[in-house]
């Protein structure tokens, strides 16, 4: 027995060692240096790298150049893998990597062209910002000469190693980003779907721009003085078609020939589980952000605070994942001092502020897609109509390489303009984008951390493609102010909203709107100026941005919060952020529970859902049933007015379906009420009858205790390699109880939601709040993998020390990066 004992202890002791082996080996054996020095060939001086207790690091060069290089390495250090994921998904390269369950992404990201186009801005690029770019790409290929052996866990899983950085590979990130906040040309498709089956009349009350909950920040009517900047409201000497120097060509054609890594090992491996949870993580992320897109942005003057210095808040919300999209990181150098927030692969700062300024951004929706339907030769299928005549098409090959399986050949026809996206009912669809015409992904917001001021804020606005954000500004000197800066088309005719024939060229684009004709406002006399991704624009501004705004309920709450307010401090603008009341939820609870009084539903358990409705406070808690009712009932409520048109696809129509439900509800036409129901009460009961059998075919239960609204909307923060099994456990952050709606502040939905929190104050800069989703390092073996966490989802404030004295006391490690000749 003994022996048979001292056997189990011997072998229970190896494995122990093994598995502690293995887990030093993968797992913190790659952490990065943050002590001592590192030789870094390409810096002219050395360069000091604090991080503070949060991982956050402070980079102090001599030059702009180091400084960025000194970037470049030190993301590489925290980000490596996400970085090279994100620059394999926007040029098209997942299957090379991760085998035929990523050929869809990689086909959809190669017709965009994105590697083409940065390789074209690229050569375009002037010499200051290209030199900026190269020490970028050597920071990164530094870091990834010197830890080929001690790579990311996520490059051992998957067996391969990445390539060099290339400037471009910034550039096509960019891309992604465009993609991912401007992608609406599907959208267009079904538009054009529900208006031939609605009619026009009643497309135009389905596909409305108007709110009555809206809030403009310029070309209101009914304000006297909204800070206006030569924003073109009320001005009558202009017309439509005024427009900015274009590029004659604007249309990117494709190359023939297309770079490519190769993986270190192409046989079947892990890698063939894992490609799936990346696929299906990509694509969830797609259909979320294209329902569920919102950020929020405000800014308020001295009159509404305690300091009588303004204070800006900003939340985007993003595809919630780790490790976050965002990275904070504090750069100082002369003529730099800028602490905030960038994009994995981006050098310099996106969002944030220096010792003068500060701005943040939400999405401003404007429409910078176009679908053209081509007319092909039946004869010459490489030829297409222009003005009577055939003229050829670009045809190229597009070669992707597939893990484990032979190479993918993707044949790519572009038109003058753009490559055709989609072939249906005999359409063939061209698109033509702003982020692929000539200089569309380099002018990008990166450098506005050197601005001092309003006109030096203005001046690299304009110079700025997109994509297209409301930018709130505040600085020093107590002004607030607002810009949408983007390169909008005008088009000689229509506006783009449905695909429109391309054969002839009666819907072409004519120029750009010129930079001081897009909206701009500063020192409005309200002191307020909020922006949530809804409407901005009011009647009395001219030019065509876009008509599909987000719904206004978010930006009516926040509104509703700050408007009297003259006491605010940066813990009051996180309380807003966080936020969960749902005003089109109570709009809802009102109507149902009026209507329930004279045609209650047939279901006990909606009859006692709406008794619950009389004392709730509007709140979306995560513990509530009614919460989950109501979402549902929505839902119910919405498809039962649209199937008579759409039939079992109502979700074709993705617009203001919310304000257009309200509407409807509010005025109750006859025109919209389906003839089965006598009344829009009895459309209701129906609705809440609909809701709870959905709630019980989700849920598995019909029990209304097992409907708390977390159990439909729990927080899934994952990793694209996490996604199930042990690796959920040990890389994601999942079911998490989250209160809050789409429709809140918060804004709430299990995978998207704020990626990031920031509140400026400029009367303190070290009173700034500065956070992220989880940690600055993407490695799970860092202990800031994801510490940040507990204060994002608890909606607590981390406090970014700006000054050196605040960030002396914070100070955790201190690397020298020395020049290596």
């Amino acid at each position: 027995m003994r022996a048979i004992l001292r056997f189990f202890l011997w072998s229970a002791a190896i494995i122990v060692i093994a598995v502690g082996a293995t887990l030093w080996w993968f797992i913190y054996r790659p952490l990065p240096q943050l002590d001592g020095s590192i030789a870094l060939p390409g810096l002219q001086k050395g360069v000091i790298v604090e991080r503070d207790n949060w991982g956050v690091p402070h980079i102090r060069a001599n030059s702009v150049e180091d400084m960025v290089e000194a970037q470049g390495y030190v993301m590489a250090q925290d980000r490596l893998w996400q970085m090279d994921l994100l620059r394999r998904i926007a040029r098209g390269q997942l299957s090379e990597i991760l085998g035929p369950a990523t050929l869809n992404v990689d086909k959809q990201f190669r017709t965009f062209g994105f590697a083409r186009a940065a390789e074209r801005d690229l050569a375009l690029m002037d010499p200051a910002s290209r030199a900026l770019f190269d020490a970028y790409a050597r920071g990164v290929n530094h870091f990834i000469e010197q830890h080929r052996d001690q790579l990311p866990l996520e490059f051992s899983l998957l067996k391969y190693k990445p390539q060099p950085w290339q400037p471009t590979d910034t550039l096509v990130i960019s891309g992604y980003m465009y993609q991912t906040l401007t992608d609406t040309w599907e959208e267009e498709i079904d538009r054009a779907k529900v208006t031939d089956r609605v009619g026009g009349e009643r497309a135009r009350e389905l596909f409305s721009p108007d709110a009555a909950m809206d809030h403009f920040v310029v070309g209101d009517p009914n304000v006297a003085n909204d800070g206006s900047q030569r924003s073109r409201v009320n001005s009558d000497d202009d017309d439509d078609d005024d427009d900015d120097d274009m590029e004659p060509d604007g249309v990117l054609k494709a190359s023939a020939a297309t770079a490519h890594a190769n993986p270190a090992d192409s046989s079947p491996d892990l890698t063939s589980a894992l490609a799936t949870s990346v696929n299906e993580f990509l694509e969830g992320s797609r259909r979320e952000l294209r329902h569920s897109l919102g950020s929020n942005n405000w800014v308020v003057s001295g009159a509404h605070t305690a300091t009588g210095k303004p204070l800006l808040a900003n939340d985007t919300h993003l595809e919630l994942s780790i490790p976050p999209i965002w990275y904070e990181i504090h750069l100082t150098a002369p003529g730099w001092d800028v602490k905030g927030f960038t994009l994995p692969g981006a050098p310099l700062v996106v969002i944030g502020h220096n010792d003068r300024i500060t701005w943040g951004f939400t999405n401003n929706g404007a429409d910078v897609q176009d679908l053209y339907i081509e007319t092909f030769n039946p004869s010459a299928p490489d030829e297409y109509r222009v003005n009577g005549k055939w003229v050829k098409a670009q045809l190229f090959d597009e070669l992707i390489h597939v893990k484990g399986q032979p190479d993918e050949h993707l044949p790519l026809v572009i038109t003058r303009h753009g490559p055709i996206v989609r072939r249906e009912d005999g359409k063939s669809y061209a698109l033509r984008w702003t982020a692929t015409e000539p200089g569309g992904l380099s002018n990008v917001y990166n450098w506005l951390g050197k601005t001092q001021n309003w006109e030096e804020f203005r001046s690299v606005m304009k110079k700025i493609w997109g994509p297209a954000q409301n930018a709130v500004y505040a600085d020093v000197q107590g002004n607030i102010g607002y810009i949408m800066a983007a390169r909008v088309p005008v088009r000689k005719k229509g506006h783009g909203e449905v695909p429109v024939p391309g054969d002839k060229d009666d819907y072409e684009w004519t120029g750009y709107i010129p930079f001081d004709q897009l909206p701009q406002a500063l020192n409005p006399d309200s002191g307020l100026i909020v922006t949530a991704n809804a409407r901005v624009v009011g009647p009395a501004y001219k030019p065509y941005l876009t008509d599909r705004w987000e719904e206004p309920y978010r930006t009516a709450r926040i509104y509703d919060l700050l408007h009297d307010k003259h006491d605010l401090r940066p813990t009051d603008m996180l309380q807003v952020q966080t936020d969960t009341y749902s005003y089109p939820h109570v709009f809802l609870a009102d109507q149902l529970s009026a209507a329930a009084k004279i045609s209650p539903p047939k279901d006990d358990r909606a009859k006692k859902l709406i008794d619950g409705l009389k004392d709730w406070n509007g709140i979306a808690d995560a513990d509530s049933p009614e919460v989950s009712f109501l979402v549902a009932f929505r839902r119910a409520a919405l498809a039962l007015i649209l199937e008579p048109y759409l039939g079992d696809q109502p979700n074709l129509y993705r617009w203001r379906t919310t304000t257009f439900l309200q509407k409807v509800l509010t005025d109750r036409p006859a025109k919209w009420l389906p003839p089965t129901y006598k009344s829009y009460d009895a459309l209701l009961a129906a609705a809440a009858d609909r809701a709870v059998s959905k709630l019980t075919q989700d849920s598995n239960s019909s029990r209304i205790e097992d409907w708390p609204w977390k159990r439909f909307n729990s927080l899934e923060m994952l990793h694209p390699i996490g996604r199930e099994g042990l690796l959920k456990k040990f890389l994601s952050i999942s079911n998490k109880p989250q209160s809050g709606t789409s429709y809140s502040v918060r804004a709430a939905t299990k995978t998207h939601g704020p990626a990031m929190r920031f509140v400026a104050n400029p009367a303190n800069w070290d009173e700034s709040i500065l956070l992220i989703t989880a940690g600055q390092s993407g490695q799970p073996g860092s202990s800031h993998y994801s510490d940040q966490f507990p204060y994002w989802y608890e909606g607590k404030p981390i406090f970014a020390p700006f000054t050196d004295a605040a960030e002396a006391k914070t100070r955790k490690h201190s690397l020298t990066l020395t020049p290596a000749h």
